[in-house]
């Protein structure tokens, strides 16, 4: 059964910041599913240039230049079964635990998708870790298998110190918001850049608010769906903070406010 659970989703730039990791971490996962030979070595290429096209929307969108081994990434089994004894689980939920209690570094996001099952995600900072949270709420089960939790811990590659981001911008698709993402971060970096932005996202505007929809199938059920809460539990002294959220009826939209945001080039 599909899962489009529909809150009300956070601020503007929260929900970039959530698009701009799950793009990082589709192209993990594209880096790690490669196979050996002369087609593995390009789709790796290809994966790490995607990888550090995203990373630098990234420190853009944040202010702040993320290590590349800080980039969020999915979490692994071992660290997901350690971190969920922490916080409880439900049929769709979404936690953030800070991993010292674990004896790591960073913060993990816990998830329960129905069609997916566990999904998890690794940040380094609170910022991300809450931003993916919110994600994990509100988009559809579909857009989330990318972080569906997996059986190693995933290390990211090293990653080039330039790389052609005005070809890089040609590989983005327009009709993803993930990409939309990534290219409005990239804005202001120089001209070139600029206008490869202009000419593979003419007509789009990327200043919109992200929309989240109901599908044809669901926008005709009559029902509410159910409250679902997400819990945010970090360790120390401090005490968690509860956030319960109302779901919209189904038919209804549920939008990310318009808020321009701060880190928005030229």
């Amino acid at each position: 059964m599909s899962d489009y659970p529909l809150l009300a989703l956070g601020g503007y730039e929260t929900y970039q910041l959530a698009h701009i990791a799950t793009y990082v971490a589709g192209s993990l996962g594209r880096h790690r599913r490669s196979v050996s030979g002369r087609d593995g070595r390009s789709a790796r290429a290809e994966a790490v240039r995607d990888l550090a096209g995203a990373a630098t929307a990234l420190t853009n969108a944040t202010g702040t230049t993320v290590p590349d081994e800080d980039l969020p990434r999915p979490l692994d089994r071992d660290t997901f079964s350690a971190a969920q004894r922490l916080v409880r689980s439900g049929p769709r939920t979404a936690d953030v635990v800070a991993l010292e209690g674990v004896g790591q570094r960073g913060f993990a996001v816990l998830g329960q998708v129905p069609g997916i099952g566990a999904v998890g995600a690794r940040a380094a900072d609170p910022r991300m870790a809450e931003a993916l949270r919110a994600h994990f709420l509100t988009q559809p089960a579909a857009d989330l298998a990318v972080w569906a939790v997996t059986r190693d811990p995933q290390r990211v590659p090293t990653l080039p110190r330039q790389v052609d981001l005005a070809a890089f911008v040609e590989h983005l698709d327009p009709g993803r918001d993930g990409d939309r993402a990534v290219a409005r971060n990239l804005r202001g970096q120089d001209r070139r850049i600029d206008a490869a932005i202009r000419g593979r996202f003419t007509g789009v505007d990327l200043d919109a608010p992200f929309v989240v929809a109901v599908p044809p199938a669901e926008a005709a059920a009559p029902t509410l769906r159910r409250r679902r809460t997400g819990t945010v539990r970090r360790l120390g002294p401090r005490q968690a903070a509860t956030r319960r959220t109302a779901v919209p009826a189904a038919g209804q939209r549920a939008a990310a406010p318009s808020v321009p945001s701060t880190n928005a080039g030229p």
